[in-house]
């Protein structure tokens, strides 16, 4: 089974940051982008606490996709846009999720062309783009390769669905393996 949690960042209760995660806040040029930074990587930690009481140190892949070496079989993934954000968990299997808000996107085929996989159609507009866009990347990120992934055929068994995450966002999530069932959460509501 795979859980989701649809995370809004502007009113999530979460906890403190850790010293890395203030460090880095610390850095961001508005202070909006650093307190949903935060709230992101805070309600992200709150989650995990839920499927392990081991010590949440993080650790990074070659490619940069974070895990926890203390809890190896606790696979996860976050991403974040505007005011949303997305966590995904699973147990032994690999997950990734992207969300996006839906904005202008006037080059977007530039994006296809540099991006997509080869073969892929391009798509009718900006929306069916970050729709698409979302897929691809939750699949790159599920994979381990983030954009190191782009532009290479899409092999193995990897299943890929849309995530609704209301209205003025696109958002998907994609694991490895055959379907399985998804449960969404609002963050907060369950805690």
């Amino acid at each position: 089974m795979i859980e989701v949690w649809r995370v809004d960042l502007d009113t999530a209760a979460v906890p403190p940051p850790s010293l890395g995660e203030a460090a880095r806040a610390a850095r961001f040029a508005r202070a909006e982008l650093a307190r949903r930074y935060l709230a992101a990587h805070g309600a992200l930690r709150a989650v995990l606490s839920r499927f392990t009481a081991k010590p949440l140190e993080f650790a990074l892949l070659e490619k940069g996709k974070p895990y926890l070496p203390l809890a190896p079989e606790i696979r996860f993934n976050l991403s974040h846009s505007h005011g949303r954000a997305l966590i995904a968990v699973a147990r032994g299997i690999e997950v990734g999720v992207d969300i996006e808000h839906l904005r202008p996107v006037p080059h977007y085929a530039a994006l296809v062309e540099r991006y997509f996989p080869p073969g892929e159609p391009e798509p009718a507009g900006e929306l069916e783009f970050l729709r698409r866009w979302t897929q691809l990347e939750a699949l790159w990120k599920a994979r381990g390769a983030g954009l190191y992934g782009s532009g290479m055929p899409l092999e193995g068994g990897w299943s890929v669905a849309p995530v609704d995450v209301g209205a003025g966002y696109a958002a998907a999530i994609a694991w490895e393996g055959a379907a399985l069932p998804v449960t969404i959460h609002d963050f907060g509501e369950d805690q």
